[in-house]
């Protein structure tokens, strides 16, 4: 059955995790949706230039909802990153809110039932507000949350360290935004807890992961490469139900809402969440976090 994905936005960062799905070969169809129609025709021609240099080939589609009907994995990339205000994600409120209120019906009349991935911001919210606005399950919409801070988190260890990224585990967690936390005690180095490191900074590493995406930003006023490296990723994962953990924005129970936490994804989305045991003062954090989120989501209702 062919692999069907769409991308609803095609600004920076749906256009890189375009380019990323076809050069990878991901999709046999990529349904592309954006406001702006002639966008979205204009980036599927660049794509299908690319296909002739490809070992793989891709259909794409422009702007045709119906055709998510049967999409195993729909990409939300809608907003607008200009309405951050004062470096904080959850400026970006009212700019989603109208997004999704718009683009949520659409998706509905088509039928789609599969899962859900949103990378747009505040992303946390925005994903709690997915699971309000859809007819699908909590477990079938999931966001790309702190698996990016995760990521930055990673460098910036390896970069201290003198390590390969690659030898560094562990999570970052909560808010994909502020008040986001490195979860220190599950951060391993060559398999070594990082505590068995001497002269180790955290405060300065867990500032390295949350301030990173702002350098980002206000050099090139976006970032696009690292969430869409995520984002297909964790599409990746559940189109080959690879069963893969992730710290992705996907639904606690305790709080209601979307938030930062180790999920196992697979064909379905969220197939399990595995238990961490946090510190005292990690837990804090944790729902303090929550309660931002939750927050931010009742404005959007």
């Amino acid at each position: 059955m062919a692999r069907t994905i769409g991308i609803i936005g095609i600004g920076h960062v749906g256009v890189t995790t375009a380019f990323n799905l076809v050069s990878k070969g991901v999709a046999d169809k990529l349904v592309l949706i954006d406001q702006k129609a002639e966008l979205a025709e204009g980036e599927s021609y660049d794509l299908k230039d690319a296909l002739g240099g490809l070992p793989t080939y891709t259909e794409i589609v422009v702007n045709d909802y119906d055709a998510l009907k049967d999409a195993d994995v729909v990409i939300s990339a809608v907003g607008n990153i200009g309405a951050i205000s004062n470096g904080d994600r959850i400026g970006e409120t009212k700019t989603s809110k109208a997004a999704l209120d718009d683009v949520a019906p659409k998706l509905k009349a088509s039928g789609f039932h599969g899962v859900l991935l949103d990378i747009t911001n505040p992303c946390d919210a925005v994903t709690s507000y997915w699971q309000y606005l859809l007819d699908l399950s909590k477990s079938q919409i999931i966001g790309t949350g702190t698996s990016l801070d995760t990521y930055r988190m990673r460098r910036a260890v390896a970069e201290t360290l003198h390590v390969n990224v690659a030898d560094v585990r562990g999570y970052n967690m909560g808010e994909h935004g502020e008040s986001q936390f490195t979860a220190w005690s599950t951060v391993r180095v060559n398999n070594e807890p990082i505590a068995e490191y001497a002269k180790v900074d955290y405060d300065q590493l867990a500032d390295a992961a949350r301030a990173g995406g702002w350098k980002i930003y206000n050099a090139k006023h976006y970032t696009s490469y690292g969430i869409a490296t995520i984002a297909t990723e964790m599409t990746q994962a559940i189109i080959s139900d690879a069963k893969r953990i992730f710290p992705c924005a996907n639904y606690d129970p305790e709080f209601g809402i979307a938030i930062g936490h180790p999920a196992t994804i697979g064909k379905l989305g969220v197939v399990n969440t595995p238990e961490l045991k946090l510190t005292d003062d990690e837990r804090a954090k944790y729902v303090h976090s929550a309660g931002i989120i939750k927050d931010t989501l009742e404005k959007m209702k």
